[in-house]
């Protein structure tokens, strides 16, 4: 029997360029792993996993999110026994803005997606959605105040008729507090309210129905 001696290397030791290369070489170790793995992106993005409850506290459904180091996300929706339902996929621009979310069945057939649209200073203006066959199912027009916040998003069918709208009101904090829903007519069809952390984080939101009743429930987990 024997014993291993293992030794490091001596970063502090030899000249400044040697010094620089090992470093590099060992924070690369560290961020992509050895045998040349696919590199995995450490800073999460905030919500990694929402749970959806019915009125009577029983799960419906969850939702778990994904991220690799290019940006972009895939969002997948598990029945409340496990059961892959659907997965998404996001694409997005140059500068970060998203341009495209696909939706896929659990058999990684598409189901559909959107394409969305900026105006010059960066604000999302437009989100089309289109059926496999690339045919416009639906899209939606976001109207702003002047401090930039959203307060409105119209839904329209594809030959330009409104079919319903939603209006937000915001908490101090410039979080969105609450969301109205309306059908074409003015109607209140629902509401969702949106409770967040001391981060500012969401922590839940309640969806009700005109009248108040509870229909159900998100929670988030970070």
């Amino acid at each position: 029997m024997y014993k291993r001696e293992t030794k490091c290397l001596p970063l502090f030791e030899g000249s400044y360029t040697m010094k620089i290369w090992i470093v590099t070489v060992c924070i690369c170790f560290l961020a992509f792993g050895c045998g040349g793995g696919k590199a995995v992106k450490t800073a999460q993005k905030e919500k990694t996993k929402k749970v959806i409850y019915n009125a009577k506290n029983e799960m419906q459904s969850y939702y778990t999110y994904e991220y690799n180091i290019y940006e972009k996300e895939r969002k997948v929706h598990y029945a409340a026994s496990g059961k892959l339902l659907s997965y998404f996929t996001y694409d997005y621009g140059k500068d970060g803005k998203r341009l495209k979310k696909s939706k896929f069945d659990a058999s990684n057939k598409l189901i559909s997606y959107a394409t969305y649209e900026y105006d010059a200073k960066g604000k999302r203006i437009k989100k089309s959605e289109y059926n496999p066959e690339n045919q416009m199912e639906s899209y939606f027009v976001y109207e702003y105040d002047n401090n930039g916040k959203k307060v409105k998003t119209n839904k329209f069918t594809p030959d330009g008729k409104l079919s319903k709208y939603a209006m937000y009101e915001y908490n101090p904090r410039g979080k969105v507090a609450k969301k109205t829903d309306y059908d074409s007519g003015g109607t209140m069809t629902s509401y969702t309210t949106n409770n967040y952390n001391g981060t500012g984080k969401k922590e839940k939101k309640s969806l009700f129905t005109p009248g108040g009743a509870l229909e159900e429930y998100t929670v988030y987990f970070y």
